[in-house]
């Protein structure tokens, strides 16, 4: 499966070319920035309607940053991203804007707009605008890297009881068709990467005409804040890192490790609480029980998952049910009700978790986007696997091996990308560090690597929370707008006294 690091057509341009924008988008002379900042081919931005749906009551100023596909070459292909600037309410904004940097990768954030306003957006409006963008190869962005096929291969390969090798074996064919035809367009793939994803945040800010800006990244997206850290230190006031991945680890071969903590943290709060463990009993030894007779007797589950609109009667294996209580692990609203969907998988009550299933299969991630980075700065630095862990189940260590990801990534024929890019970044830039003591694919550990390197950090970790901290938690949310406000000092975190660990109805 994608593990998500979390989730069309351009607007019309307009038909004259605008000047570029202030911070508080004022028409104003082309910005000439400094030589030492101006890149050789000049990013434009360019007015334009919006291609997504604004959400009611906001008036954004939308349009598309045009940079080279591969810098190494200035004079080559372009590409065109597509950016919505959100205005703060504040008749007197501060003049340094949050820069959203989403999560896949390959998610888009203008697809999402309305949930990333309503989780937080408006508290960041009050005191200054908020600026959302589709990456390079992402949602309303040109090219959009998203492949139909392959996700739709996905869940027809579900219809099979096949192996996770055999499965993932079935879905490159379609995968190859995106392929040819991205590479038929002259589609450099090996351009959709993190590097020039962060010189692409540097040269928004440039053709906006910020000085700094405030960098809010969530999941995959504190790895592009952290490569834009490393990069284009020059152009950042302040940054924000949620969940966090670290360009240095080897999310892949942790994720049996996270895995494991993350149930044994569900478990253990389940014995402990005298409503689930009377309700749920034994929840591990149900779970591992549930695992194992489905794997020796796979059964068959009518789903349409969260972006089907048709139903498909999948095959429910022993791995597809981890991958599907993975994913009810990344958010504490879920977790609560895992004791129950456990127990009734435990029960064989089988049709009863169509939606925890169907959330498992497919992807609304940007297919090209994804596996390009994915596999370059992450799988092919990752073959050395070395010896199954001893302590971890081994129904956990076989289910997160590499070894589909591997084939996948060889089959598009990438290489893996400059090493240095996988080192740790060390910065004295100020940085808020969320972790949730809960997620599974980015725990705390995460967090205290990439802190280890920041000279000017505070980290908070919540004991009620499991990915996406600062969008999830009102507490977080303060901490993070007392940050904003002035981030070379500690924030006040006074909210933190009151919260709990991980509750069950």
């Amino acid at each position: 499966m994608l593990w998500l690091l979390l989730v069309s057509s351009s607007g019309c341009a307009s038909a004259v070319t605008p000047p570029a924008l202030s911070p508080t988008i004022t028409p104003a002379p082309t910005l000439t920035p400094a030589p030492t900042e101006a890149p050789a081919y000049g990013p434009a931005f360019t007015v334009g309607a919006c291609p997504f749906e604004v959400p009611k009551g906001y008036k954004p100023i939308c349009g598309t940053l045009t940079v080279p596909e591969d810098r190494s070459q200035p004079a080559g292909r372009t590409i065109h991203l597509s950016v919505a600037i959100f205005k703060s309410v504040s008749p007197d904004p501060e003049l340094d804007p949050v820069i959203q940097l989403a999560g896949g990768p390959g998610s888009s954030p203008l697809t999402n707009a309305q949930y990333i306003l309503a989780k937080g957006g408006d508290d960041i409006l009050a005191r200054r605008d908020y600026i959302l963008f589709d990456q390079r190869g992402v949602g309303y962005s040109d090219p959009n890297l998203y492949c139909q096929a392959y996700d739709e291969s996905l869940w027809s390969a579900r219809e099979l009881d096949l192996s996770p090798i055999e499965y993932n074996t079935a879905t490159l064919p379609a995968l190859g068709t995106c392929l040819a035809d991205w590479r038929a367009q002259g589609i450099n793939l090996a351009a959709y990467n993190t590097v020039e994803n962060a010189a692409d945040v540097n040269d928004l800010r440039l053709a906006l005409g910020y000085d700094k800006v405030n960098l809010y990244g969530t999941s995959y997206g504190t790895n592009l804040a952290l490569t834009v850290m490393r990069h284009h230190p020059e152009g950042i006031r302040s940054v924000i890192l949620d969940s966090v991945d670290p360009p240095q680890a080897d999310v892949d071969l942790d994720l049996a490790r996270h895995m494991d903590r993350a149930l044994g943290m569900l478990f253990s709060s389940c014995a402990e609480s005298a409503s689930c463990s009377t309700h749920y009993g034994d929840l591990k030894a149900e779970f591992y029980a549930t695992v194992d007779r489905l794997e020796a007797s796979p059964v068959v589950v009518e789903t349409g998952g969260p972006y089907r609109d048709s139903p498909y009667r999948v095959v429910v294996d022993g791995d597809l049910f981890i991958d599907a209580v993975f994913g009810g692990l990344y958010s504490m609203e879920s977790i609560s009700d895992l004791p129950r969907l456990i127990q009734v998988a435990y029960e064989e009550r089988y049709s009863e978790l169509a939606d925890l299933i169907g959330g498992a299969i497919g992807s609304p991630l940007s297919t090209g986007m994804f596996w390009a980075t994915w596999c370059r700065e992450q799988v092919l630095y990752e073959t050395d696997a070395g010896p199954l862990p001893q302590d971890i189940p081994p129904q956990l260590s076989i289910h997160f091996g590499i070894g589909s990801l591997l084939e996948t990534c060889q089959f598009l024929e990438f290489t893996a990308i400059d090493p240095v890019e996988n080192e740790p970044v060390a910065s004295d830039l100020p940085t808020l560090i969320f972790s949730g003591l809960h997620d599974p694919i980015t725990p705390p550990g995460y967090a205290e690597t990439v802190a280890e390197t920041l000279s000017h950090h505070y980290i908070y970790i919540f004991p009620n929370m499991a990915h996406g901290v600062m969008r999830s938690d009102y507490c977080a949310l303060r901490i993070g707008m007392d940050f904003l406000d002035d981030p070379t000092r500690a924030p006040d975190t006074a909210c933190m006294a009151g919260l709990s660990d991980l509750s069950f109805p």
